[in-house]
């Protein structure tokens, strides 16, 4: 009896880890391009909310202006969501798409502030005074 009970639970977890829930395609789905874009800018908005911004505000929620940006609510941005997380596959490409931009303008900005350090380490040659006159 207790082979059966062990050997009926392991089929049942087996059973169990094999099941993939797969939602129905909304209405007004997003589309992938759209989406990309919509989570480049979601990354970048969670990414500086913690930032001052000009008017000296830290902690501001960003996520509304990505979603006028973008002409959608948060109900249909969770639909497409949850669309897209039943779909592994397109899901796994729109997050490769976000990483690569992201990447791409961290190494930008990267690249930028190293060159202004090195314009600070060089020597200014434009305010030393060059007088062409022997003294």
């Amino acid at each position: 009896m207790r082979k059966q009970v062990t050997f009926f639970l392991i089929i049942m977890a087996f059973l169990g880890c094999d099941s993939k829930v797969n939602y129905e395609k909304p209405e007004n789905l997003i589309s992938k391009k759209k989406m990309t874009d919509l989570l480049y800018d979601m990354h970048l908005a969670i990414g500086t909310s913690n930032v001052q911004n000009v008017k000296y505000e830290k902690n501001r929620n960003y996520m509304a202006l990505v979603y006028e940006k973008y002409g959608i609510d948060s109900v249909q941005f969770a639909m497409s969501n949850i669309y897209y997380t039943s779909n592994i596959d397109e899901y796994e490409e729109i997050f490769e798409a976000v990483q690569e931009r992201l990447k791409k303008l961290q190494d930008s900005l990267v690249q930028e502030a190293d060159s202004l350090v090195r314009a600070k380490r060089a020597p200014n040659l434009v305010d030393k005074p060059h007088d062409s006159i022997p003294q």
